[in-house]
């Protein structure tokens, strides 16, 4: 089991990694990281405050109280791919047609560019390696262990992951799995 702390702790290290993908934001987020992976709950709590933003505060809110956290492992293969689904927002029901399926907002953030310029970029980072993409903080929920999953943090980098192993047929995770959170609610997402 993982505690609420770690669970945020994690979170906020992958919102840092997206962020260090903006040359722009690099200092800033190293100091964040610092305080992060600090190892002292009070500084490690200064940097999920400093990173997390209201509009993850907002989400986290909605997470059932009686939610248990587990590290786990995802193969990173169809099957277990198309047991995620993305959160149910407006930015990300424009990519999935308001499925929220994310085999299906895969397959559009690369035709239609302007619909998630973000994804966009993850997607060029992952590609040409410029810079290592992290998996860290990738945050799922589910009613039972078998899912389906809601990706609460790591929407932008799962979408990518599974549009350049499934349908660019590019290698990216090196051993075939990532690590993962998943919490576990008898409500699931609300």
């Amino acid at each position: 089991m993982v505690s609420r702390h770690e669970m945020l702790r994690l979170w906020a290290i992958g919102e840092v990694y997206v962020e260090l993908l903006n040359p722009e934001n690099k200092a800033t987020a190293n100091k964040a990281l610092d305080l992060l992976n600090s190892k002292a709950p009070l500084l490690e709590k200064e940097g999920i405050e400093q990173v997390l933003k209201s509009h993850h505060w907002s989400l986290i809110d909605f997470i059932p109280k009686d939610t248990v956290w587990y590290r786990a492992v995802l193969e990173v293969n169809k099957f277990e791919f198309n047991k995620l689904n993305t959160l149910p927002v407006a930015d990300l029901a424009r990519i999935t047609n308001n499925t929220f399926r994310l085999a299906y907002a895969a397959t559009i953030v690369v035709k239609r560019p302007d619909l998630n310029p973000r994804i966009n970029g993850i997607i060029n980072a992952m590609k040409k390696r410029r810079q290592e993409v992290q998996f860290s903080g990738i945050t799922l929920l589910a009613k039972g262990i078998d899912g389906p999953y809601t990706i609460l943090e790591g929407n932008g980098r799962l979408i990518s992951l599974y549009h350049l192993e499934f349908i660019e047929k590019l290698k990216i995770s090196d051993n075939g799995e990532i690590e993962v959170l998943i919490g576990l609610s008898e409500f699931g997402i609300v």
